[in-house]
Parts: C-alpha cells; sequence; structure tokens
C-alpha cells in the first residue's frame, strides 16, 4: 500500500468495529487513488460571470405558451360572446322599403332595411332577399343608390342563395338618391342587367 496518513491518527481507537472496518476501506481507497492532478492553467484564473442578456425571458417556455394560449381563448370568447350579443340586440331598422323584379331577376324580390344614421354619416343596410339565381363562380350581385333611374352610388356586393339576409351600407345622403337597385355582376362583364329595383326611397 502506498504511503499516505496513517488511519489511527484520522480516526482515533474509539470507533464501532463495524464503523471502523468500513471507514478503512475509504481510507485504503483514498491512499491508492493517490492526490489529485494538477489543476490545468486555464482553469486556475478566475472566470468573471457571464453578463445578463437584453433578451432574457423571464417565464420558463411551458408558462409562456400556457399564456399564450389563455390570451388566445379569451380573445375568441370575447368575439364570439360579442357576436352573440350582437346577434340578440338584433338589428333596429329607421324605415324599410320594398324591392320588385325586373325581367332579368323574374320571381325575385327583397325589402332594404334602413337602419339608424351612425355617427359617421353610415347608414347600415339590412338586405333581405328571395328568389335571386344563384351565379357562376366570379359573378355576384351588387346594389346602388339611383339617380333619374341610373346606378350612381354602390352600397356593397353579396351572392346570393334562395333565400338571404345580407349586411350592406350606404356611406352617402340619401337625399340626393331617388331610389336603388340591384345588378348582376360578373368577371369582364359589360352588360349590367338590374335585377331588383325600388320605385323610390
Amino acid at each position: 500500500m502506498t504511503d499516505g496518513p496513517d488511519f489511527r491518527e484520522l480516526v482515533g481507537e474509539d470507533l464501532p468495529r463495524e464503523e471502523e472496518e468500513q471507514l478503512r476501506r475509504v481510507h485504503d481507497l483514498l491512499v491508492a487513488a493517490g492526490p489529485p492532478p494538477e489543476l490545468p492553467p486555464h482553469l486556475q484564473e478566475p472566470v468573471e460571470p457571464e453578463k445578463p442578456r437584453d433578451n432574457v425571458s423571464y417565464l420558463p417556455r411551458r408558462r409562456t405558451g400556457l399564456l399564450l394560449g389563455l390570451a388566445a381563448a379569451i380573445a375568441l370568447v370575447s368575439l364570439v360572446l360579442g357576436y352573440a350579443v350582437g346577434a340578440r340586440k338584433g338589428f333596429k331598422a329607421d324605415f324599410s322599403v320594398p324591392m320588385h323584379a325586373t325581367a332579368a331577376g323574374a320571381g325575385a324580390s327583397a325589402t332594404i332595411h334602413v337602419g339608424e344614421l351612425d355617427s359617421a354619416g353610415n347608414w347600415p343596410l339590412k338586405v333581405e332577399v328571395k328568389g335571386l339565381e344563384p351565379l357562376p363562380k366570379g359573378g355576384f350581385y351588387e346594389m346602388y343608390l339611383t339617380r333619374g333611374g341610373k346606378p350612381v352610388a354602390t352600397c356593397g356586393t353579396f351572392r346570393a342563395v334562395d333565400s338571404q339576409s345580407v349586411r350592406l351600407n350606404a356611406p352617402y345622403k340619401l337625399s340626393n338618391y331617388t331610389g336603388w337597385v340591384v345588378t348582376r355582376e360578373g368577371r369582364g362583364a359589360h352588360i349590367h342587367p338590374i335585377v331588383l329595383r325600388t320605385d323610390k326611397i
């Protein structure tokens, strides 16, 4: 066995037999292993602590993901509740105007419900449409305010199903116009047949 510190000097004489045997085995192993190797020069110099980064994340990634998911869920619930409250509140019409079909829209009809003028000068419109034929891909209907029977100011576009209610908007002074029409439109169309019209505003 290699030279090393005397076991008896280290532990004394009054140890129980089992404890002494355990300590002796450990002592003998340490003596056999010898002293630790020299510390490498690059580890002998003190290392300065790393400077804090500007983009430190203060939340664990798992918690950040949880918070983002929670925020998205709250936003979705708010949107759904807002829609539900708006739907329950309903559309309050200030007045309504019937529309009748022309030869190009035979069998169709509509009623324009005009809401109260908002602070920005917009008249919200709810148009209940019946009997307009669905159009091929790229086709749509467009509603205009008229002057002298001719379409001059658009109120919006929509695609038709057999019976539907569409929301449009008239950001104009209605007294400057004489009525409404709905035209049939399509890609590259040069003819814009009127399918529905009113007798007056």
